[in-house]
């Protein structure tokens, strides 16, 4: 029986391992957007306040948002009413010139692999971004070593390359998790305010 549980309990701290090591290694291989408190990240080029709709070719619509905070999720969930009800992967944006850079990083848990995504955007107007580069981090043995890379997704698949800005009246608070992670933050001073806030914030709660 103790050998059954000694293994278990290294088979969990084994899992716990590679989720975090794939999740570091990602962060530092390929991330390089930062997370600041700077004003008017759009530069009022594009609109924030909703979500964009996109289409591709099987005619499976999805939503994505930008947050002021420079945050992105990847996915909107709503209810029958039209009403937000949840959010998926989170990420980051910064504006550059006319492209909006998104990078993405979903932290695996335990045996979960942890998965980066970098997306591109071309603003067309303020009501209009065009999809222009998609790539997932990809990784394949060659001379028993594993390698690791960027593999730029097929745009063909899309029925429309472009996402259409929806207003909403009611946007829930998006908690995107990598702003927990230091790393993601230009200023440690500033990490560690949002840290202050979330503690203060679940006082309140209690």
């Amino acid at each position: 029986m103790k050998k059954i549980l000694l293994i278990l309990i290294t088979t969990i701290l084994f899992s716990g391992c590679v989720g975090i090591s794939t999740y570091n290694n990602l962060k530092t291989e390929y991330s390089y957007l930062k997370f600041n408190n700077k004003p008017n990240k759009t530069k009022g080029l594009f609109n924030i306040n909703g979500c964009y709709k996109e289409t591709d070719n099987n005619n499976f619509t999805s939503y994505f948002m930008l947050f002021e905070d420079g945050s992105y999720t990847h996915q909107v969930f709503f209810d029958t009413n039209n009403n937000i009800i949840g959010y998926s992967t989170g990420g980051v944006y910064q504006l550059y010139g006319d492209t909006i850079i998104v990078q993405m990083i979903n932290k695996g848990v335990g045996l979960t692999v942890s998965s980066y995504a970098e997306i591109w955007f071309k603003i067309i107007d303020k009501n209009t971004l065009k999809l222009i580069y998609f790539a997932m981090e990809t990784t394949t043995v060659e001379n028993y070593k594993s390698i690791s890379y960027l593999n730029p997704y097929d745009l063909s698949k899309y029925k429309s390359l472009y996402a259409t800005f929806i207003p909403l009246d009611s946007i829930p608070e998006f908690n995107n998790g990598l702003k927990k992670d230091k790393f993601f933050w230009e200023d440690e001073k500033e990490w560690k305010e949002y840290m202050d806030s979330l503690k203060l914030k679940k006082k309140k709660n209690e």
